[in-house]
């Protein structure tokens, strides 16, 4: 049996979590966006648009956000897009002028048929119970520029809502890990200061790097064989999440 890495001393009075890749896993759900942007081409239609075939508007829209949302994330830029911007441009350039009642009712269309692409880790819900029961505050800190509504809704539906102190995403703070802005705004929300925080993520520079430049305690989910298992500055390393409660905690893992 491969060993726990060695708790924090002293341990945390606070867990950031990092979300996609770490607590969650996605992929494209083809099977419910077809039918929910069946259901936008109708509404569209309703408010007096032209009808736009809803292949199209699963290309132009959804996947030219989708692609802006790439392309920011692979340029390695610190500040956020905008893509709520994004997506009402690209209902503009089809010949849909949306007011901004119109333009939230389709995003949470859409969002509702990404829920059938969310895959928690079986750990998450376990370990952000045991952490608060332990007097531990918990914190989500993602580079999520997508509607800020949307991703609340998202932790509704999976269960997973009300496990969290503080909720931050990039695209409500308007800065992406791992510039110590997004880090700073967490902290705040948590209500904690950085010495006493670990941040848990998937990613080196998003998550350890940022952690680190911030000040904070850092732990990396390197799964076996993952690249991310290469060197790091991370203060522990765990391939699996259930690792994060005897490193907090001291305790069994689960």
């Amino acid at each position: 049996m491969t060993p726990f890495p060695e708790p924090l001393q002293p341990r945390p009075a606070a867990a950031l979590f990092d979300y996609g890749g770490t607590l969650v896993h996605f992929e494209r759900p083809d099977r419910a966006l077809q039918p929910a942007y069946r259901g936008i081409a109708a509404r569209l239609v309703d408010w007096g648009f032209p009808s736009i075939p809803p292949d199209q508007l699963l290309a132009d829209v959804h996947d030219r956000v989708e692609a802006t949302a790439l392309r920011h994330q692979a340029s390695g830029a610190l500040e956020e897009v905008d893509l709520v911007a994004e997506a009402r441009q690209a209902y503009l350039d089809l010949g849909a002028r949306l007011s901004d009642a119109q333009l939230d009712i389709l995003l949470a269309t859409e969002q509702r048929a990404w829920w059938e692409g969310i895959r928690p880790d079986p750990d998450t819900a376990p370990v952000l119970r045991a952490l608060r029961q332990a007097g531990v505050r918990v914190g989500l800190c993602s580079n999520a520029p997508y509607r800020y509504a949307s991703l609340l809704g998202q932790l509704e539906h999976l269960g997973l809502a009300s496990q969290f102190d503080a909720v931050t995403f990039s695209g409500a703070v308007g800065w992406r890990k791992p510039s110590p802005r997004i880090f700073q705004a967490a902290l705040q929300q948590l209500g904690v200061a950085a010495g006493e925080t670990v941040m848990i993520g998937d990613s080196p520079r998003d998550d350890i790097g940022g952690a680190r430049e911030s000040g904070l305690l850092s732990i990396l989910l390197a799964p076996q064989g993952s690249q991310a298992s290469a060197a790091t500055h991370a203060d522990r390393t765990i391939s699996r999440l259930g690792e994060v409660i005897p490193v907090v905690l001291g305790a069994g893992g689960l």
